[in-house]
């Protein structure tokens, strides 16, 4: 009998001991991603951070994970997370699971790589992500965004003059891109320098860049019109790339040659010479005709 009362005793302390507790898992999930914007093809580290909701330590159902009769706040324990790929977004990395504890205040950080497939399109893109954990073994879901743009450095021409070219190079992406190289090449055409360092972009800057351009023949100068090609080399992240090739037509600006800057003077030259020339005939004939002397027998008085 003292035996089945001892029993039951236990029984009722250890259900008075675990009712008092409150069971739940308040995760707060918050991501970032380098690059922040994919291009196709990129690949992309995803860290998401598991932050525990409670303030401070502190009994009752407003304190957070959980709380005993005597006022003791619970950590949390996070058993798995999984990150679910998608058609056009391939998760490289596998779950993580057996976290640990995380009490209030406190943060873990899972990171997981990604790859945007070649053909994926430019927007937004939602991914799965799931946290399970709690005494409960609770499971909260999240969509996280991913963005993509498909739009690489733009290049445009500027002023040029003879032996110079001019040009535009911006970043239009909403993030900042590294190792920014431009390099031009066109026939028969020597450009310095070769190709030209820009460095880091930030969003929606804009820089103006210079190539002297050249005869590959030294003894010849420029010719015709004739087209330039640049292409722009850039890392989004630890990503390499090369954009599509922006080619515009040069003509070089027509420079007059010493022979035409003389010409003017010369003619007009020529202009003086025949009017002298013809004043001196004219005024010639005209003393001929009134000055025509007479012969001695003419001239004597009778």
């Amino acid at each position: 009998m003292k035996k089945l009362i001892s029993v039951l005793l236990l029984i009722l302390l250890t259900a008075g001991i675990a009712s008092s507790y409150e069971y739940h898992m308040p995760v707060n999930i918050q991501a970032t991603m380098s690059p922040e914007v994919l291009l196709p093809g990129d690949e992309a580290m995803l860290a998401i951070e598991l932050t525990n909701g409670a303030a401070s330590y502190g009994a009752g159902k407003d304190s957070g994970a959980g709380s005993s009769a005597t006022g003791t706040l619970l950590s949390t324990p996070l058993n798995k997370t999984s990150l679910a790929s998608t058609p056009e977004l391939q998760v490289l990395t596998d779950d993580s699971s057996d976290l640990g504890m995380i009490g209030p205040s406190d943060k873990i950080t899972v990171y997981y790589k990604v790859r945007a497939a070649n053909n994926i399109s430019s927007g937004t893109h939602l991914i799965d992500f799931k946290v399970s954990g709690g005494y409960d073994m609770t499971t909260i879901n999240r969509n996280i965004p991913l963005k993509v743009d498909d739009t690489a450095v733009s290049m445009a021409r500027a002023e040029t003059d003879a032996t110079t070219f001019n040009l535009n190079v911006a970043n239009p992406r909403e993030n900042t891109l590294n190792a920014v190289t431009i390099v031009p090449s066109a026939e028969g055409i020597v450009f310095s320098p070769d190709e030209y360092y820009i460095g880091t972009m930030d969003p929606d800057e804009v820089f103006t860049i210079s190539f002297g351009i050249a005869s590959e023949d030294a003894k010849k100068s420029l010719g015709d019109s004739t087209n330039l090609s640049f292409v722009a080399k850039f890392k989004n992240g630890d990503n390499w790339h090369t954009s599509q090739a922006y080619v515009t037509k040069y003509t070089p600006p027509k420079v007059e040659s010493s022979q035409s800057s003389y010409l003017l003077p010369a003619g007009a030259a020529a202009v003086i010479v025949l009017i002298a020339a013809g004043y001196l005939y004219r005024r010639r004939k005209l003393n001929g005709k009134n000055g025509i002397s007479k012969s001695p027998k003419e001239n004597r008085t009778p």
